[in-house]
């Protein structure tokens, strides 16, 4: 996907409730920043969600469930399929991380979503590209109100991130989804929302 060199401006987030942290103002992300197109069934738990106008990422972390941001959905963001997905090696579940040890700084990352080729051109085709974790202590220097549910990943060196419309979609490390696209500024880092937060919660609501 085209890199867009923009400058570090307003904020881009969406207030909401659950697994996407509040914010102030700002728009859902929706483009891999410095990514390429991902090869065929290379995230095979990736799910395109469509709700209205908006459009979202998200992932299967069960057959019959999905997670996403809260604000995709303005609600709950762990909805139940109406029937399980049937698994093979095209459609798989992700792993969810087991306990809420931290995540090292430097570890690397990958993301993907779909969204535009740049400000006017939207295309179908998945995108992706790694990313990194950045430390707490940085991370805080350009989010003051960021918290223990939320950590910090781009690219150190290039422009590659997450952006406005990959929201919901998964921050895979070491092939566990760690984290959700929440929101950020216009360049790396960007902000997700740490999964391992909210473990108890899901396994409650998986359980029901």
């Amino acid at each position: 996907m085209a890199v867009r060199r923009e400058q570090r401006g307003a904020l881009r987030c969406a207030p909401s409730r659950g697994l996407t942290p509040p914010c102030l103002t700002g728009a859902l992300r929706a483009q891999i920043i410095g990514g390429h197109e991902a090869k065929p069934h290379s995230h095979p738990y990736m799910a395109f969600l469509k709700i209205g106008l908006v459009s979202c990422g998200g992932f299967l972390v069960a057959p019959d469930w999905v997670m996403t941001a809260a604000h995709c959905l303005l609600g709950p963001p762990l909805p139940q399929l109406t029937a399980k997905a049937t698994l093979n090696k095209y459609v798989r579940t992700v792993a969810l991380p087991r306990t809420s040890s931290d995540l090292p700084t430097g570890t690397s990352c990958t993301i993907a979503g779909w969204g535009l080729i740049d400000e006017e051109h939207s295309t179908n085709k998945l995108f992706e590209t790694k990313v990194s974790i950045y430390s707490r202590r940085k991370c805080i220097l350009l989010y003051p109100h960021l918290d223990n549910g939320m950590v910090c990943a781009g690219s150190f060196h290039q422009l590659k991130d997450s952006s406005q419309g990959d929201s919901g979609g998964p921050l895979v490390c070491n092939n566990v989804a760690q984290g959700v696209v929440s929101f950020g500024y216009n360049s790396p880092p960007g902000v997700y929302a740490r999964i391992t937060n909210y473990l108890p919660w899901i396994r409650k609501v998986m359980k029901k």
